[in-house]
């Protein structure tokens, strides 16, 4: 594995303590999906106090499929540059690590050398959009997980790890799958995982089990059917990202827009609502 220097470990390791103390705060973390820099300068801008990346989202910016297709390099480049535009914390979306066991050593080097403060990581395999998960053995995330592990301490990191549990996506009804939720959180978390992440949350009384069960800050993917955040504080939910919603909202804006010009061709309701120019220049860097 290649070296990287001690400033650069320095600065990643800040960004991931801050993480830390936001995910073990009181008040829940809410970390929306950045999907390219702008995103993310905009989401610092209003307030967020950290960012987690989205891979659908970065994903769909090049007009791909979310399922590593843009590899491991030109992500964390991406991420490289999206953590360069903020001072706040990024988190990045791992996908699956790059590879087996073997390659998370060299993910996580690049990952920490792009200044991010850590990444997910889920448990599933590659699978056809609208089909069913396909979990990978326990014991294979775990092997990932360790050399994780092994990895941060070669660096001398403090790498974050949000360890995704994709249990409730592997079962037609999710209510099937909170055992296995269960029993897979907490043994990523005694690995080594800083934060469960559950994919396809339950109702409420379940989400509650999950909080009650896992022995580590659980993280849930929010869908349109999940509580609210003051809710899911209330139930004790760490943290709550909402993956590559903010990419489609921003893909709906950019269809009603077009859609009025192919149509009526009346657009001057929706440019009084945009933002305006010289608010999207506030926002904006004047170098590079």
């Amino acid at each position: 594995m290649a070296s990287i220097s001690a400033d650069v470990v320095a600065a990643a390791n800040a960004k991931s303590r801050r993480l830390r103390e936001l995910l073990r705060a009181p008040k829940i973390l809410v970390m929306p999906g950045a999907h390219d820099v702008l995103s993310a300068m905009l989401f610092e801008s209003l307030g967020f106090p950290a960012i987690q990346g989205s891979s659908g989202g970065i994903a769909a910016v090049y007009g791909l499929r979310d399922d590593e297709l843009l590899g491991r390099e030109r992500t964390a480049e991406i991420y490289r540059e999206m953590a360069a535009a903020v001072s706040v914390p990024v988190n990045a979306d791992g996908e699956r690590g790059f590879g087996g066991p073997e390659a998370m050593a060299e993910t996580v080097r690049q990952f920490v050398a792009a200044g991010v403060a850590g990444m997910n990581l889920e448990d599933s395999a590659s699978h056809e959009p609208g089909t069913p998960m396909n979990l990978v053995p326990m014991e294979a995330m775990l092997a990932k997980i360790r050399a994780i592990m092994e990895a941060k301490r070669a660096l001398g990191s403090e790498f974050f790890l949000n360890a995704r549990v994709d249990a409730l996506g592997a079962v037609k009804d999710v209510r099937d799958g909170i055992d296995e939720a269960i029993r897979r959180g907490n043994a990523y978390a005694e690995a080594g995982a800083d934060c469960i992440f559950i994919f396809r949350p339950p109702d409420a009384a379940g989400i509650a089990r999950l909080v009650r069960e896992i022995r580590a800050p659980v993280s849930i993917l929010a869908t349109p059917d999940s509580p609210s955040v003051p809710e899911l504080e209330a139930l004790g939910v760490a943290r709550v990202s909402y993956g590559v919603a903010f990419t489609r909202a921003a893909v709906t804006a950019m269809t009603r827009l077009a859609q009025e010009l192919l149509g009526a061709g009346n657009p001057a309701p929706i440019l009084r609502e945009i933002i305006s120019h010289p608010d999207l220049q506030k926002l904006l860097r004047s170098r590079g």
